[in-house]
Parts: C-alpha cells; sequence; structure tokens
C-alpha cells in the first residue's frame, strides 16, 4: 500500500509539472478602466454599495442573468457632458463605453441609432401604430435630455459564451419609471415599457451600439443603490461572433524539442538520485 500511494504521489508532481510547461488554462477577461468617470456598485443583500475601490472591477462584472451580482455606470450625467468611461479587456482589443453627449446629441445619430431605440420602445406601447404621437413623444424625450439619461449603461457582466460576448445591464424594469419625475405625459407613454440604457463598443475593430428590449427575468429583482434609484430589472445584449476576443491567451507553449530537453534532464535527476541512493 505504501508504495501505491508513493506512484501516486510521483503522478500528481509530474501532473503538476507538466502544467507548469504548458502554462495554466486561458482565464476569464481581466478589465481595465476607461477615464475615470466610473461609479461601481457592490451587491450588498438586497440593495447596491457604491465603492470607488477599482480592485473591485473584476469581481463586479463577473456575473450572469441568474445572478447578475453588482455592476459599474460608465459616465454619469451629474458630473456634466457624460464624458467618455468604461472598461476594456488587457490586451486592449475590446471597449465598452457609455455614449458621450457629443454623439448623443449629434442631429444623424438621433435620426439613426437614437431613432432605432425610441422606435424599440414605442413598439411596445398601446399607440406603436400612431407615426404622429410617436414623433411628437419622440421631441418630447430629446427635449427632456431623454439621451443624457440613458446613455450612461450600468453594467453587470461581460462574458464570453461560445463565440459570443454576453453584456449584462441593470436597469428598470419599467421604463417609464426612470421618467416619472422628469416628464409626466413622457411616462405615461412609456408604462410598462421595457428597455435597457446604450452602451458603445469596440470589438477588434468593429463598432456598434447595444442595447436589449426585454428582460431576463420574468420577476423584478428588488435591487435599489444606496440613492434609491431601482435596478431591478436585468437586460442582455448578445455581440455574435466575437468569441475569443476577451480571453487572455494562454502562456506559450515550448516547442517539441524543448520539451524533449527537459524530459532528459529530468532523467538524468532520476538516475542520479538513484545512484546516489545505492
Amino acid at each position: 500500500m505504501a508504495g501505491l500511494v508513493k506512484k501516486f504521489l510521483a503522478s500528481a508532481s509530474v501532473v503538476a509539472g507538466m502544467s507548469a510547461v504548458f502554462g495554466a488554462p486561458a482565464m476569464a477577461a481581466t478589465f481595465s478602466p476607461i477615464g475615470t468617470d466610473l461609479i461601481l456598485r457592490e451587491q450588498v443583500g438586497t440593495g447596491f454599495q457604491v465603492t470607488n475601490d477599482l480592485t473591485q472591477l473584476d469581481s463586479i462584472l463577473q456575473g450572469d442573468s441568474s445572478n447578475p451580482g453588482g455592476n459599474v455606470e460608465f459616465g454619469s450625467s451629474d458630473t456634466g457632458g457624460n464624458p467618455l468611461a468604461g472598461v476594456q479587456n488587457i490586451q486592449g482589443t475590446a471597449r465598452f463605453t457609455n455614449v458621450t453627449e457629443d454623439i448623443y446629441n449629434n442631429v444623424t445619430w438621433q435620426q439613426t441609432v437614437g431613432s432605432q431605440w425610441f422606435s424599440d420602445a414605442w413598439a411596445q406601447t398601446a399607440l406603436a401604430g400612431n407615426t404622429f404621437v410617436r414623433n411628437f413623444a419622440y421631441g418630447t424625450f430629446i427635449s427632456n435630455g431623454g439621451f443624457d439619461l440613458i446613455s450612461d449603461p450600468n453594467i453587470s457582466y461581460i462574458n464570453e459564451v461560445g463565440d459570443d460576448v454576453v453584456v449584462g445591464l441593470a436597469g428598470h424594469f419599467n421604463l417609464a419609471d426612470r421618467f416619472r419625475n422628469v416628464n409626466s405625459t413622457l411616462a405615461t407613454f412609456l408604462e410598462g415599457v421595457q428597455m435597457s440604457e446604450i452602451f458603445a463598443y469596440d470589438i477588434d475593430g468593429v463598432t456598434g451600439f447595444g442595447w436589449a428590449t426585454e428582460t431576463t427575468n420574468e420577476e423584478a429583482f428588488s435591487i435599489t443603490d444606496s440613492d434609491g434609484f431601482s435596478y431591478n430589472g436585468n437586460y442582455e445584449v448578445t455581440l455574435e461572433e466575437f468569441g475569443g476576443i476577451l480571453s487572455e491567451p494562454p502562456a506559450s507553449t515550448p516547442e517539441p524539442s524543448t520539451l524533449l530537453g527537459l524530459m532528459a534532464i529530468g532523467g538524468l535527476v532520476a538516475a542520479t538520485k538513484r545512484k546516489s541512493a545505492k
């Protein structure tokens, strides 16, 4: 029995040695901040707690639709101008940011991307087929700073799932709640609408904007941050065919000749030990 145990331990040491040679498996993405206008929120019980500890960035961005956890807000209208903020992977090949003021105030952007976001929301209303009212509501939305309110996304998680990149966003289960204190008419129009905020991305040179039109959970989360704002819905955006871009590259594998050399050295060491034991 003693000999069997010794053989098992020797095998384990070989496995450990081979792991050191070939390198550890690819790890989940490590993120660094873009800009300084980030608000990190950790989930504590049924609420959020704001932290300025950037060492918590990676842990906060872990999660999934069943357990989103905390979130990181990119940019804030409270600081003025919605300055560029976000995160990027360690290789710098994938960037996720807010939509800055110079972009959402651009007329062309409002007529294209912005209009599409609002149309996706409007399609869920009771007046979805009324173009005249839709245009009136969109004008009201813009004049009341609507894009300023929904362009600083709260990102809960960024995962690689197969060939896709999946981004989770904390948001309102009912979009009308976001505008009740802004414009009562607009809030009435948007009653019952599910819509996430907008985020911008640049993945391996491919740029775009992402949002989701429904929550992933059947019932609202009972989550409120320290300022009293409710983030009771989890939204999820799938960016297709970007798999592998977030993962950190594995450690380089030695050439076959190098491995043979290591094995030969190992054999010589073992032989030396056997001779010295005689």
